[in-house]
């Protein structure tokens, strides 16, 4: 079963602001998502929210694999 995270924890995984994210959100443009009453369920696929490519502009510039742990 796929894990799911809040926008928060979802833009912080992709290295972008949370309202860019809820923008992405509302055009149905990450996939899995759905809103709950007022809360985005943003399921994760190999730990990271995957988001549809877009068909204008420049190119996405978020994450497509989760950053390395740091070394203890």
């Amino acid at each position: 079963m796929n894990k799911c995270v809040c926008t928060t924890e979802a833009a912080s995984l992709l290295g972008i602001s949370s309202r860019r994210l809820r923008q992405l959100l509302e055009k149905g443009r990450v996939r899995g998502a759905y809103k709950s009453g007022k809360f985005w369920i943003i399921p994760l696929f190999n730990q990271m929210p995957q988001i549809i490519k877009g068909t204008r502009g420049p190119k996405g510039k978020w994450r497509t694999s989760r950053p390395p742990a740091l070394a203890k």
